[in-house]
């Protein structure tokens, strides 16, 4: 599979006159409880010649594809926008450069943008984004009693991500083992959300299982927990001055590398 992906990533650059400076798995591949049939989500973070960056009007910056018959789901940001989310500690770009999929990084962006990392990352601004989407999870997850296994993930992995936040005050790992390590001292709660995670990696898409209590008690608990803690977080916003010269270097790395 992994040939196909860097086969279609290429083909991307040719048809688009893009280069893309870095390709990532993102998903359930990359969280660490992938399902049979899951998809393959990879997501990747492109730049134009600087003729694009040069004109009066603003073109479309991000390339977004229907899911193939490979189950091959692409997604890629432009690197302007990716910057200004980057600035504005949106989850997604955070998430990216932690990947343990990577399937380009021809440039070594992820190295030189991870070291903006603690000057971006807005502590209160991610907690609230994670809370939002395990909340909103929550409410979607039951059919007739019975719970969604996926999206008990959808749940589960945003929750322990704030609940990171909310305790540590650092960027939380992409990878959910990395984040149930926080429960270790729990033991009960730790091995049956470890009981949950054999089973959501032995389930198809759709598959349904009886709520667990334990696990029910804390994403109640911690929803309400995490907001009241996240309120106190900071959300200092840096200057743009380090992300505007990465932005250079790279429109002017890629304006070389075609020449």
């Amino acid at each position: 599979m992994k040939d196909l992906i860097l086969k279609r990533l290429k083909e991307l650059e040719t048809i688009h006159n893009i280069t893309i400076l870095y390709a990532c798995e993102s998903g359930s591949r990359a969280w660490g409880f992938a399902s049979p049939n899951s998809d393959w989500d990879v997501r990747f973070i492109y730049v134009h010649s600087q003729d694009w960056y040069l004109s009066i009007d603003e073109s479309k910056d991000m390339l977004d594809f229907a899911i193939d018959e490979h189950e091959l789901d692409l997604t890629g940001w432009e690197l302007r926008k990716t910057l200004r989310l980057f600035r504005g500690s949106n989850a997604s770009p955070f998430e990216w450069l932690q990947s343990p999929i990577v399937y380009l990084d021809p440039y070594n962006f992820r190295s030189e943008l991870w070291q903006l990392t603690n000057t971006y990352f807005k502590p209160r601004s991610m907690a609230f984004h994670y809370l939002g989407l395990a909340k909103n999870s929550s409410k979607k997850g039951l059919v007739d009693g019975l719970m969604d296994i996926k999206k008990y993930f959808y749940v589960l992995r945003p929750l322990l991500a704030a609940y990171w936040i909310c305790h540590k005050k650092t960027v939380p790992p992409m990878e959910f083992a990395l984040l149930l390590e926080q429960l270790k001292s729990e033991e009960a709660l730790y091995a049956a959300i470890q009981t949950l995670v054999r089973k959501k990696v032995a389930a198809l898409e759709g598959d349904l299982t009886e709520p667990v209590p334990i696990i029910q008690t804390f994403i109640q608990k911690q929803l309400t927990a995490c907001a009241i803690l996240a309120k106190d977080l900071s959300a200092e916003q840096a200057v743009s001055t380090p992300l505007n010269h990465l932005f250079r270097a790279f429109i002017q790395l890629s304006y070389v590398d075609n020449q």
